[in-house]
């Protein structure tokens, strides 16, 4: 599957439409039908000239357009897609020309406009921009039909930047050419009105051509992505604008007013899907650091915590336990005749064993702050934050029990059942000193000696007494 489709697997920017964007851009789509509709009937109903409005206007469309083109480009520069790279045309073009209107408008910075221009050229820039924006959707578009999708990455690459550059260069010498004004455009304006618009092929065209853009977004995109449906609702607020605008029949008027409102909408739904989609992708990011934080701090075998966690997280415990003057228990647990186990029944059942036994303790440290970790082999060690002795011993008949009720066949004609011997240390901060090794090391003895001692029991070591280590005996 190339990149340039829409089914690719780089799913970047071309997500299948979650249902509740689909939903929105249905509902922004039906309000952009339904006010056109409701307009249309009043809409060369005079209102007088607002003064800010037209800056305000132009300005929020020049910035949205600059921001999307720079959004779609950059995700041109991570997908490779080039169809993005091609759509950030559309925009430039947009950009320059509503820039070059807000200089040239009459009575905005002057009473015939900036940089020369005569009385026909802000309405042949209208003219020039609202044909040019659904024509380079077009040649955008194109880049997603199977015939030139198939071509090479490199070509269709060339293709988007040259669009671009073709982009630019039109809308300078576009803006150029109405700018002059000096005869060599017809006269598409007699003061206010759009008389001689009406009436022109220029009305046609710039219809004609967003409803073909239109029709052919929805043919070759089918609305199966995020950007698509979005770009889709932008084409359609930007027929309404030309048709508003037509139906209005002279500046200032309701439709007048309304359909520069549309354009505002058609620069900024694609804006704002390119931003949620960024959004969305840092959210994804987050989650799948977080996902591999915690996978990189867990036993692939067991779900456990590795003992590499355990390493770095331990000391930080015993710290907080000396600061906050609070005790802390630790276990070590190991299997007991797990290398006969695995000898017996292969290494397969003896995987199954260390997860069933793993789970099983885990079932029973039910504090957010105790942990297990698999410390090597068939060895645990449990983690008991503001844990005394009382504590500990009560968690570690627990954790015997849990395994006990496994009932997992042992390996010994003497063992009826998988069995587990405990080593059980705790820090007392009244007298004990921090020493992270010290703690895992005396855990380490009294389990050593629940293992000399027989197995399948738990033994404390007595930080009161270094020196005795004694058995836990079931009540």
């Amino acid at each position: 599957m190339r990149r340039g489709s829409l089914n690719s697997p780089n799913r970047t920017l071309r997500d299948l439409v979650p249902d509740g964007s689909r939903v929105a851009a249905g509902v922004v789509a039906l309000v952009v039908i339904v006010a056109t509709a409701m307009l249309l009937p009043v809409a060369e109903r005079p209102l007088g000239e607002i003064k800010p409005f037209l800056p305000m206007f132009a300005t929020t469309v020049v910035i949205t357009e600059y921001l999307t083109a720079y959004m779609l480009y950059t995700h041109f520069r991570s997908s490779r897609m080039a169809y993005l790279a091609a759509l950030a045309s559309a925009s430039v073009f947009v950009a320059i020309m509503a820039a070059v209107q807000v200089l040239i408008f009459p009575g905005v910075f002057s009473e015939t406009g900036l940089l020369g221009a005569g009385a026909q050229s802000a309405v042949w820039i209208w003219t020039f921009w609202h044909g040019g924006y659904p024509f380079f959707v077009l040649l955008a578009l194109l880049l997603l039909t199977p015939a030139v999708a198939r071509r090479r990455d490199g070509i269709l690459s060339g293709w988007a930047h040259a669009e671009l550059v073709l982009a630019a260069t039109s809308a300078i010498v576009l803006a150029t050419l109405a700018v002059a004004d000096g005869g060599q455009l017809p006269p598409l304006i007699d003061g206010a009105a759009y008389t001689r618009l009406l009436h022109s092929p220029a009305a046609p065209i710039v219809v004609g051509i967003n409803v073909l853009a239109l029709l052919v977004c929805l043919a070759v995109t089918r609305l199966r992505d995020l950007l698509s449906a979005w770009l889709a609702v932008a084409l359609l607020a930007s027929l309404a604008d030309a048709v508003l605008t037509l139906a209005a029949g002279a500046r200032y008027s309701v439709g007048w007013y309304a359909a520069r409102c549309l354009s505002m909408v058609s620069s900024s739904v694609v804006l704002g899907v390119l931003v949620w989609q960024t959004s969305n992708l840092y959210r994804q990011l987050a989650r799948a650091h977080e996902a591999l934080a915690e996978r990189a701090v867990r036993d692939a075998l067991t779900g456990a915590h590795n003992r590499g966690h355990f390493i770095d997280q331990f000391p930080r415990d015993m710290r907080r336990a000396s600061r906050e003057r609070l005790p802390l228990a630790v276990l070590m647990v190991d299997i007991d005749h797990f290398k006969a186990y695995n000898d017996m029944y292969g290494h397969q059942k003896g995987d199954e064993c260390l997860r069933a036994v793993a789970h099983a303790m885990q079932r029973v440290l039910r504090r957010p702050g105790d942990y297990l970790a698999r410390y090597g082999g068939e060895e645990f060690v449990a983690v008991l934050p503001n844990t005394d002795t009382v504590g500990a011993m009560h968690v570690a008949k627990a954790i015997r029990d849990a395994v006990a009720a496994l009932a997992i066949p042992g390996a010994l004609a003497a063992d009826r059942n998988v069995s587990i011997s405990l080593g059980i240390a705790t820090f007392n901060p009244d007298f004990d000193t921090f020493d992270a090794d010290v703690m895992v090391r005396r855990a380490d003895d009294a389990l050593y000696r629940a293992k000399r001692e027989g197995r399948d029991r738990a033994e404390l070591f007595d930080s009161k007494r270094p020196d005795l280590i004694t058995e836990l005996r079931d009540p």
